[in-house]
């Protein structure tokens, strides 16, 4: 039987002594059970999710879109006769350094002042940005890329910082709701299974607009005007979305009841910060560590798409290999829902979930690095694909998914969001190296290389990062405000089933049943949060 935290007792007993009801009418039809099902999904899910559903519709389309590019302004994204080569690589760069500046910086603003008005600055930014990439343009080539690229930053920072504020709103509003508790880990991975479908919704858009305006690549070649109608389209789908998102927020999102139990003066905030960091070190090495080895296998995997249909669809017009990215992203969103469906169990959780994801991923490239020049052969195509498929799976299955929430889980609350933003940033960093690394190489090294970041990714968090399945979030700030006021804690944050392997080496958490040492926090601060925390015990 499992132990009830404190904060359990206390609800128990909270609780009014059960009553009887007795119905005058029939229970609710099977019907009327679904449509409050669906009910219950979009108010715990889809909703919540809308920001990490825009940010891959949008993401996503700029690889979605870069066929059509190529064929309309040739001369910017092919030629580079109108555009240099360095105005067309900043297209990725700006995107990713907007996404890494919203990751750090709105990841701090949300601690500081609130997970509501975070999450409406983000909308903010992704609505702006979004407006200004569907109506973008200028009196030449190079004029429309340079403000498409400007663009792509404007809405990067939103995202970045819609990648701390989901996941940490998702962990706390489950934590506050008794019904969801047990179902933490599926909602977080439910929310962001929302990234997902924006993918899949993205290419099925374009793909159906493609076949609207007659864009098939058949024998009457490609028409300027419906490829720019094909692109600006696709995104203005988009904003209807990111419209309602934002006026979602402003009329319903209430503040996270977790977080305001943290609120504190910001020069107390800050000290506080640096010391959580601190001594939280080891954690943060895991979860940026982590993320950081599998953005690097996940973005090679995603550079090595275009070569990849090349290779299964030889000729393949811009729809046919559209089609092929949009049987990926679907067996992608299959792997975030198996994950939600088993992370909560006792067999599985999210250490395991990440490992077991790395090491199948790394299977599947070293086959694929292995087997190369036997793989793209006509009778090694079938197995080629399999195996690229599979790696799309385990990766939703395993480490996207997880490096996505275990941040959002092993910190306090009072630097949950920007320890996840840190962790979000540094899995950033690993998309700009594959980005600036892999492009030379060839792709039989490209799977190999990627298959040692995955092991890599492994190790690290076999090591390094605690598997909180069934701990009480509050229990974990329970422990935190102990540590820095000095007193003893003996709760569950401080057992050995929610350490780290290296937290049960380094004895992290084996004072928990006498007076543990106090973090040092300078000034006065570190003493007035000591005194108060003595009051309220």
């Amino acid at each position: 039987m499992q132990q009830q935290s404190h904060f359990e007792i206390e609800e128990s007993r909270q609780q009014p002594s059960p009553t009887v009801v007795l119905y005058a009418e029939r229970p609710p039809s099977a019907r009327h059970a679904v449509l409050l099902w669906l009910q219950g999904c979009g108010t715990s899910v889809v909703l919540p999710g809308l920001g990490m559903f825009s940010e891959a519709y949008f993401i996503f389309a700029i690889g979605n879109l870069r066929p059509v590019f190529d064929e309309l302004y040739g001369e910017c994204f092919k030629t580079h006769t109108a555009c240099s080569r360095a105005l067309v690589a900043s297209q990725t760069y700006t995107q990713v350094a907007g996404i890494m500046l919203g990751m750090l910086s709105l990841g701090v603003v949300a601690d500081l002042v609130g997970r509501r008005a975070g999450s409406l600055i983000c909308a903010a930014f992704m609505l702006g940005g979004g407006v200004l990439l569907t109506c973008s343009s200028g009196p030449t080539l190079n004029a429309w890329a340079l403000v498409f690229a400007v663009s792509q930053f404007i809405y990067g920072v939103g995202v970045g910082g819609e990648y701390p504020l989901a996941s940490s709103s998702a962990a706390e509003r489950a934590e506050a709701d008794e019904a969801v508790r047990a179902r933490r880990g599926e909602m977080i991975v439910c929310t962001f299974a929302m990234q997902g479908w924006g993918n899949l919704v993205n290419t099925a858009v374009i793909c159906a607009l493609l076949a609207l305006f007659g864009q098939t690549g058949g024998a009457g070649g490609y028409q300027a005007g419906a490829l720019a109608a094909v692109w600006r389209l696709s995104f203005a789908v988009g904003l209807v979305p990111l419209v309602g998102m934002l006026a979602y927020r402003i009329a319903y999102v209430k503040e996270s009841e977790m977080w305001s139990r943290t609120d504190r003066p910001s020069e107390e905030v800050w000290r506080e910060r640096a010391a959580l960091v601190t001594h939280f070190w080891h954690r943060l090495l895991g979860t940026a560590g982590a993320w950081f080895f599998w953005d690097v296998s996940f973005y090679s995997n995603k550079l090595f798409q275009s070569a990849f249909i090349a290779i299964i669809a030889p000729g393949a017009s811009i729809l046919t290999g559209l089609l092929w990215t949009l049987l990926n992203s679907f067996v992608a969103l299959v792997g975030y829902y198996v994950a939600a469906l088993t992370i909560d169990k006792p067999c599985m959780g999210r250490v395991r979930m990440q490992v077991m994801g790395f090491v199948l991923v790394a299977a599947a490239f070293l086959a694929c690095a292995a087997g190369y020049d036997t793989l793209v052969q006509p009778g090694g195509i079938p197995a080629f694909q399999a195996l690229y498929l599979l790696s799309s799976f385990f990766g939703q299955f395993g480490p996207n998914a997880t490096t996505w929430m275990l941040p959002g889980e092993v910190f306090p609350t009072e630097a949950r969001a920007t320890c996840h933003g840190a962790s979000a940033a540094a899995g950033k960093a690993g998309a700009l190296l594959a980005g600036a690394w892999f492009g030379a190489l060839p792709p039989a090294r490209i799977f190999g290389i990627a298959a040692a970041f995955n092991l890599a990714g492994a190790a690290l968090t076999a090591v390094f990062v605690p598997d909180v399945l069934g701990l009480d979030l509050r229990e974990g700030d329970a422990r935190w405000e102990a540590l820095k006021a000095g007193r003893p804690y003996a709760g569950a944050a401080a057992s050995l089933k929610n350490l780290s392997l290296f937290e049960r080496w380094a004895s992290v958490g084996s004072q928990a049943g006498g007076k543990q040492p106090a973090v040092e926090l300078a000034g006065k601060a570190g003493s007035d949060a000591a005194r108060l925390l003595d009051t309220e015990s």
